[in-house]
């Protein structure tokens, strides 16, 4: 794992030495580190949320003996992950984050600076979460092994912390591995991370919105896959369009069941478009990047999400 626990929470002014004494055993559960005005430091993990102690030990309660994080801590510590220039970083808080040495992603939370009804920027910070990517080589042989075809489309649905881009992840560095042209969408700095593995055979296109990214990826890389993380209510022009090319396709998207997969206006339209033949419903954060369902498209069009999940037979082809 490259972009350890360590190298996520290095920036958090005097909470990282704090930070860096929480036991191993805890660290390798956190999925984010959260600091907000008046507030414990809090560590998000799969089970649970645990705050900071002022020996660097957790808790499972906030007590007096956890620091609170203050107006300048928060402030200080915007201030160097942005390096100092919160202007270089605009077009990243408009989305509501900022990347920090195109490895890591930082949650922003405050007063929106809006322009002509717009998201300009944020200001007078509340809050930070800080993601811990994590890299989990093999996590997808267990959907490969149930025979999904990558080749007609795999929409990765689950909840927040479900593990989906770490799922992502491992679908790239196996289909680069294994001698296919892959393209990754790394919009956000998150897939690539700290020379997490992609496969020989992957390009990473970074910090590209995704209709830039599916167009210069099909007209300039020539790709048999692309995969994209967090897909959004306005990128339905661009799948059809990498669809219409020919171009499989990998994504993720927020849903925790088919119901309220199918009641996203954009699911149901790329399901139809047929771009995704294939859902895979994640589990849930408690256990990350598993499976809890294999789903098609056509079957939960059909039921309106009601269908149950396919009994997929290993030795189909993955791709």
């Amino acid at each position: 794992m490259h972009m350890d626990y360590e190298k996520a929470v290095r920036h958090l002014g005097r909470f990282t030495p704090l930070l860096c004494k929480v036991p191993p055993c805890v660290r390798d559960t956190v999925c984010d580190v959260r600091l907000s005005l008046d507030k414990p430091v809090m560590l998000c993990c799969h089970r649970q949320i645990l705050f900071l102690k002022n020996d660097g030990t957790v808790s499972a309660h906030a007590g007096a003996d956890c620091p609170r994080v203050m107006a300048e801590d928060l402030q200080g510590i915007f201030r160097r992950l942005c390096g100092y220039s919160v202007y270089s970083h605009t077009d990243e808080l408009q989305n509501g984050f900022i990347s920090v040495e195109r490895s890591l992603r930082v949650g922003i939370g405050g007063t929106a600076v809006l322009q002509n009804g717009a998201l300009k920027t944020v200001r007078d910070i509340t809050s930070l979460s800080v993601r811990i990517p994590r890299e989990i080589p093999g996590c997808a042989e267990p959907l490969l092994r149930a025979g999904v075809s990558l080749r007609e489309g795999l929409l990765l649905a689950g909840a927040p912390s479900s593990g989906k881009t770490t799922l992502l992840r491992d679908l790239a560095r196996w289909l680069g591995n294994t001698g296919h042209r892959t393209a990754v969408l790394d919009e956000r700095f998150e897939l690539l991370a700290d020379g997490f593995d992609l496969g020989v055979c992957t390009d990473v296109l970074q910090g590209y919105p995704k209709q830039a990214g599916l167009f210069h990826a099909i007209r300039c890389l020539s790709p048999e896959y692309i995969l994209c993380d967090e897909l959004g209510e306005g990128d339905f022009p661009a799948l059809q369009a990498a669809a219409f090319a020919g171009v499989s396709l990998i994504a993720t998207v927020h849903a925790t069941s088919p119901q309220t997969l199918l009641k996203r206006p954009l699911c149901r339209d790329v399901l139809a478009l047929g771009a995704f033949q294939t859902v895979a419903l994640l589990d849930g954060r408690e256990r990350p990047a598993v499976c809890a369902q294999i789903l098609r498209a056509g079957d939960l069009l059909e039921n309106d999400g009601s269908s149950s999940a396919d009994s997929l037979r290993p030795g189909r082809r993955a791709v």
